[in-house]
């Protein structure tokens, strides 16, 4: 008797939409009517660093909406009400093919209160990235940091195990003026951001009324998104 063999599992979808940062919070109170909290993972406050070439060629791979993206960065999570970081820092590369995504993550030789109080053009951010260089050969040799954002997660499961987050208060930390000719800005985003990230090629039907809510489907990047806040450049 022939046996069929194991169909491959199904690559995670991410689907994002944006919607009006005045509307997150009551977002969010309905969200926690439907779905549950993920417990392993607490409300915090998401603060990331960006790195690319010289040219910004990994910012351009979304600008020109390529197939293929790369993102490289440096994160690490906090508390929201201002406490210190919970953990360390992570080197993360996160590649995306059209809605799929793959990511790899490594836990970063210097602690996040150190990081913080580095500038982004001194040269020990060149350092991080070495181990992930041995575990992801090919990428760009003149990597270094862009800008940092920060922004506040709050995490949520539903029952078929899809994971759910909302994201606000996105701003712009420092940039590094070797790669990026602008300051930084105090103001927020003006949205926040819904993703829900499973198998399906859309969101069900317990969490689709998040359209109803001025919620809308968006290819969006916060790296980008970041970028233009602070250059006013709309392309």
């Amino acid at each position: 008797m022939l046996r069929s063999a194991a169909s491959p599992p199904q690559p995670e979808l991410e689907l994002k939409y944006l919607l009006p940062a005045s509307g997150a919070a009551f977002v969010r109170r309905w969200l926690e009517g439907v779905v549950r909290r993920e417990r392993a993972y607490p409300p915090a406050l998401v603060v990331t660093t960006y790195f690319d070439t010289p040219e910004l060629e990994l910012l351009d791979e979304k600008i020109n909406s390529d197939h293929l993206k790369t993102k490289v960065r440096v994160r690490w999570y906090s508390p929201l009400d201002g406490g210190p970081p919970t953990g360390p820092a992570f080197v993360e590369c996160k590649f995306r093919e059209g809605a799929t995504r793959e990511k790899r993550r490594l836990t970063a030789q210097a602690q996040p209160a150190q990081l913080a109080a580095v500038p982004l053009s001194a040269p020990e951010w060149g350092g991080l990235l070495t181990e992930l260089r041995a575990a992801i050969p090919g990428l760009p040799p003149d990597l270094a940091p862009v800008l940092r954002l920060a922004y506040a997660r709050h995490r949520y499961v539903d029952a078929r195990g899809a994971r759910i987050s909302l994201d606000g208060g996105i701003v712009v930390q420092a940039v590094n003026p070797a790669r990026l000719h602008a300051p930084a800005r105090p103001d927020a985003l003006p949205y926040a951001v819904f993703e829900y990230k499973g198998q399906g090629l859309d969101v069900p039907a317990h969490v689709a009324p998040v359209t109803r809510l001025g919620a809308r489907r968006a290819a969006f990047s916060k790296y980008l998104a970041c970028y233009q806040h602070v250059t006013r450049d709309t392309f």
